[in-house]
């Protein structure tokens, strides 16, 4: 699994994701409630390795980082402070698995964590950001240029297995 930089057309891609969630904020919809309905803002490309009733974990298309993560709520919520603490409780649970395998398959150092539901009719989802060894520290991490994640199918697997064990 890597980042590479974004050709032309990805780039393009990428600026119509954009333009999609800013049209349906526009119109008072959820992009995320609407994603899990039509699977076309954020289809699975294989990048899907958690999901159950309550949240969905997957690798991110356009990362700032080697393995970031996308963890969504299926529930509808605009950001942290109407999530329910049990939801909260059961987030850093998935999440805590999630750094461990980050550390074990893809050798992070450090992976930090934030939400940012910002902005009208967003929907509640938690980032992972792994550091890999030699990678620079701190904030500038959530702020690199998005490049397109490559080769990812082997550790899509590993995760998938590694996830059904640990949430059992």
């Amino acid at each position: 699994m890597y980042v590479k930089k974004l050709s032309e057309d990805e780039e393009k891609s990428l600026k119509q994701r954009f333009e999609k969630i800013k049209e349906l904020q526009e119109k008072d919809i959820c992009f995320g409630c609407y994603n899990f309905t039509t699977g076309d803002i954020f289809p699975d490309d294989g990048l899907i390795f958690y999901e159950d009733e309550k949240v969905r974990c997957q690798f991110e298309k356009y990362p700032r980082a080697t393995g970031q993560t996308i963890i969504v709520s299926k529930e509808h919520y605009e950001d942290i402070s109407e999530m329910p603490l049990e939801l909260g409780t059961y987030i850093l649970k998935i999440s805590n698995a999630i750094i461990n395998l980050h550390k074990e398959i893809i050798g992070a150092e450090k992976v930090y964590m934030c939400t940012i539901c910002d902005g009208k009719r967003n929907h509640l989802h938690f980032q992972l950001f792994p550091r890999l060894k030699g990678e620079p520290r701190g904030y500038q991490n959530f702020v690199r240029e998005e490049g397109i994640l490559m080769d990812y199918k082997e550790e899509v697997e590993l995760y998938k297995c590694r996830m059904k064990e640990l949430m059992l």
